[in-house]
């Protein structure tokens, strides 16, 4: 977006959420759009007149609860890509993916294809980009992994030998490439594979960030592919960022283009990885993001573990524990039982909500609420647990630390 504006286009961006878009880029037109709802023409006919050129970058990783790769690379593209044709645009450009091809069974790059062929059916002056690894000073789903990855203590794990081959390409070049081919008129009808200079192996790329966030040393340990998608199906259930089925299955499917091609249609040579990490040395802000980025799914399971065993002990320990703590504090009877089972309950709920993670600053909200509940109720009536060796509500104080920074890491992207 930032290459187009530098160029002097009028920049206008369609997306789920204007609000949160504008929060970030206010001085930017939006449109508010859904290719989960948005699935005919007129509907983009109404909204595109008056444009002259169409963009589309819309993409996601697999199928997720309200996420729909084929309504999302196909129903909704096409829809878009109709419009386009009957009001007549100028150019379409359509941001695919290398791994969109027959032959590749994820239901990422058959949706992906079909919208392709869809757009490559019609009477449009259209350019298709399949990009290799795309990578920027910031971070994003399988870029955020590379980095996590390379960041690790001790050692590096890699997919198998981490042979896997790519040809990283900057998105400042990417941009900076969409701009040319924009302003080309005879750069139309024709698919490009968006690849940098050199091809490195995935042991190539984590090395190079790891000394780029200049951490020390660079040991890498195989990981035999069997483990490695058992553990992107616990990702798939968890839904732990870019750590999925779908990931390995298109790293494994290779990510190679033909480089010389695309730079003959742009006109310029793209930067190498190196090249482009050495003129943009890592801030702190990089090593923190890479170092915690699997710390969010050790704070996820620690709280959610913790409220949720801490519900069940107190369920297994009713009624006599429960009633005995209970009446500490004033409550005898039916409701002393009342109170421990609504307690034990109400844990085992929040614990749930935790691993949800939704709506992360109201749960944090909640949790903070509960335990400074818990903490001066049973500090007044019960006051002997403060000396209590095992720290029953000296424990408190790191989950009122922890709780804050998970809701922070949940709310990352």
């Amino acid at each position: 977006m930032s290459s187009l504006l530098d160029a002097g286009y009028s920049v206008t961006a369609a997306v789920r959420d204007p609000g949160g878009f504008r929060r970030q880029w206010p001085s930017i037109d939006v449109m508010d759009c859904d290719f989960m709802i948005d699935q005919h023409a007129a509907v983009w006919r109404a909204r595109l007149a008056g444009f002259d050129v169409v963009v589309n970058c819309a993409g996601v990783l697999q199928r997720s609860p309200g996420v729909d790769p084929e309504a999302i690379h196909h129903l909704g593209p096409a829809a878009l890509f109709d419009a386009c044709r009957d009001l007549k645009l100028r150019k379409v450009i359509q941001i695919s993916a290398i791994s969109a091809r027959e032959g590749v069974e994820t239901e990422y790059a058959q949706t992906k294809c079909r919208g392709d062929a869809h757009l490559m059916a019609l009477d449009l002056d259209w350019v298709i980009l399949k990009p290799s690894l795309l990578y920027a000073k910031g971070s994003y789903g399988g870029t955020s992994l590379i980095r996590a990855l390379s960041a690790l203590p001790l050692a590096i794990p890699l997919p198998g030998s981490g042979d896997q081959a790519f040809q990283p390409l900057h998105l400042d070049d990417l941009g900076r490439s969409l701009v040319k081919l924009l302003e080309d008129p005879a750069a139309g009808k024709q698919v490009l594979e968006p690849a940098g200079p050199e091809t490195l192996s995935l042991k190539d790329i984590l090395l190079q960030y790891r000394r780029w966030l200049g951490i020390r040393g660079g040991l890498c340990i195989p990981v035999p592919l069997w483990l490695v998608r058992a553990v992107c199906r616990m990702g798939d259930l968890l839904g732990i960022g870019a750590l999925r089925t779908t990931s390995l299955e298109q790293i494994l499917e290779g990510n190679c283009g033909d480089n010389q091609g695309f730079e003959e249609a742009i006109g310029f040579r793209p930067r190498s990885l190196a090249e482009a990490l050495q003129n943009d040395p890592s801030d702190v802000q990089d090593r923190w993001h890479a170092q915690l980025y699997f710390f969010a799914v050790l704070a996820t399971f620690a709280l959610s573990a913790t409220w949720i065993l801490s519900g069940v002990i107190g369920l297994w320990v009713l009624p006599d524990v429960g009633e005995q703590v209970a009446g500490r504090i004033g409550l005898t009877g039916a409701a002393a039982l009342a109170a421990a089972l609504g307690a034990c309950l109400m844990d085992i709920l929040v614990g749930a909500w935790v691993a949800l993670r939704r709506a992360p600053g109201l749960c944090a909200l909640v949790q903070v609420t509960i335990i400074l509940g818990y903490t001066l109720v049973l500090g007044i009536a019960i006051p002997e647990l403060w000396g209590d060796p095992f720290g029953s509500l000296i424990k408190n104080l790191p989950m009122l630390a922890l709780i804050p920074i998970w809701a922070v890491l949940a709310k990352s992207k």
